[in-house]
């Protein structure tokens, strides 16, 4: 295959991890630099798309830059993952980083909206390795016991960016220029690929006789497309609807039969099947949807019709992002002591309370102050209940499958949150904005939160019922059989 016969033309084979010593914590660095340079333009963006549109036309594609970004990360988490299995992380990091920064700086120089577009698409995908191959390499390097309090760092590494990027991206545009909103990141992505990148020659690399399953990796980027673009429908016509359905209605059962015949399939469904994977995969595809559903339609819900500006509204919502953080640098902790069934039955537990709570907040309430109590209480929950899926599901990987398994667990978030920013919008998309006037979204409310609170009940028998791993003792029996890592890292 032509992807299979560059990557070994490139790559030095090799079954062991190289005798040059790894600094650790020069790679965390370079790592935290990327990671915080992709959650920055997650959020940094649509504050500059106004002026980009009046200087550049097209406003009927005002949405295009924003929404294509989106699908590129999500559809190329899994790929970027299985990549850094087969191939070895440190050339598939490099690629997908470099691509992120020569994509960001095309976005710079964008001539025309259509270009814009494409340059977004570029920069989506090299988003989604960062994504997926920051937590895979942290799971590669280090320790259950490093990996708690690593977990908290990168956690608060992401929700940082995420705060500062529509504050940052208004002080940019407004002294700058919106083209400075992208090539604003090519000296971090420099830093991130001189103190990351370099390090990572330390892992081994690319192994003999195994190959990408060319047939498995196309068809699922078809499906993954596609439910994406059914998902986000208002951008399709009834004959493009049509014909993307008939789409995933052919390529799913013929995907199913290639990967299930495929000795080395791109989607490994065994492990898939396996209850605990599976428990971890549904948990955050839930978890997803609730959660990206309310942050997408709590701060229009704040502005239209509780009547604050946009900095109070934005305020407010960092509630949710500071209970997230202080959760998660706790609960990666508590995990290597008490394991991930306290962590994550609380996590879901706490979620159910919250949506309820924000249910009869956003029906009754008189004041959207007490909307804060919930907001923290459903970054609380992420908190307990992401960082502590993603340590259980590395440290019972094996080196083969940790990028797959890694990322597929962030896209099943991913793409749970894609659904459930439509789903629970859809209830308000045709509500007549009345300032002051609660009563307007009352069913809309009912109906949107009801669906996440439906979702959110289904995590409790999952999180309750099943026999929660002793982490602690599977990282010390790893170590008594000094199982030499092989070189799919």
């Amino acid at each position: 295959m032509v992807v299979h016969t560059i990557f070994k033309l490139i790559l030095p084979c090799t079954n062991s991890v190289a005798d040059a010593p790894l600094n650790k914590w020069r790679i965390l660095i370079g790592l935290a630099t990327g990671l915080f340079m992709a959650s920055l333009e997650g959020t940094i963006v649509p504050v500059a798309m106004p002026r980009a549109v009046l200087e550049l036309g097209g406003q009927q594609l005002y949405n295009w830059p924003i929404t294509i970004f989106i699908f590129a990360s999500t559809i190329s988490i899994p790929v970027w993952g299985r990549l850094s299995d087969l191939y070895g992380r440190r050339i598939i990091y490099t690629t997908g980083l470099a691509l992120f920064m020569v994509a960001s700086l095309l976005c710079g120089i964008s001539w025309s909206m259509e270009a814009l577009i494409l340059f977004r698409l570029l920069q989506g995908m090299g988003s989604g390795a960062v994504f997926s191959l920051t937590f895979t390499i942290i799971g590669d390097l280090f320790t259950l016991e490093e990996r708690g309090r690593v977990t908290g760092y990168t956690s608060t590494v992401w929700a940082v960016g995420s705060i500062l990027g529509p504050p940052m991206g208004g002080v940019i545009v407004d002294t700058l220029g919106w083209r400075w909103i992208y090539l604003v990141n090519v000296p971090p992505a420099l830093v991130a690929l001189s103190m990351g990148a370099k390090g990572l020659r330390g892992l081994a690399t690319w192994q003999r006789g195994r190959r990408l399953d060319a047939k498995g990796f196309i068809l699922f980027t078809i499906i993954s497309t596609c439910l994406l673009l059914l998902i986000d429908a208002p951008m399709l016509d009834w004959q493009a609807t049509s014909m993307t359905v008939l789409v995933v209605l052919v390529a799913t059962p013929l995907f199913i039969r290639v990967e299930r015949i495929e000795k080395m399939p791109f989607i490994p469904f065994r492990l898939l099947s396996d209850r605990l994977n599976f428990t971890l995969l549904a948990i955050n595809g839930v978890v997803g949807f609730a959660f990206f559903g309310i942050v997408t339609i709590v701060p229009p819900i704040l502005q239209w019709f509780y009547g604050l500006p946009p900095t109070t509204a934005g305020l407010l919502m960092a509630s949710s992002t500071l209970g997230w953080v202080l959760a998660a640098n706790i609960s990666s902790r508590l995990i290597v002591r008490y394991g991930p069934g306290p962590m994550i039955k609380a996590g879901v537990s706490l979620f159910v309370v919250a949506v309820t709570l924000l249910l009869v907040t956003n029906t009754f309430a008189p004041s959207p102050w007490l909307l804060i109590p919930p907001l923290v209480m459903v970054g609380t929950s992420m908190g307990l209940t992401v960082p502590t899926t993603l340590i259980t599901i590395q440290t019972l990987a094996s080196s083969a499958e940790l990028g797959f398994l890694t990322s597929i667990l962030t896209f099943f978030r991913s793409f749970g949150g894609s659904l459930g920013s439509q789903a629970m919008w859809a209830p308000f998309a045709n509500t007549p904005i009345e300032l002051g006037i609660l009563s307007a979204i009352f069913y809309p409310t009912i109906y949107s939160f009801g669906i996440a609170l439906v979702l959110s009940i289904i995590n409790i028998p999952l999180a309750f019922r099943i026999e929660w791993p002793d982490l602690r003792m599977i990282e010390i029996q790893r170590r008594n059989n000094q199982e030499l890592p092989d070189n799919s890292l």
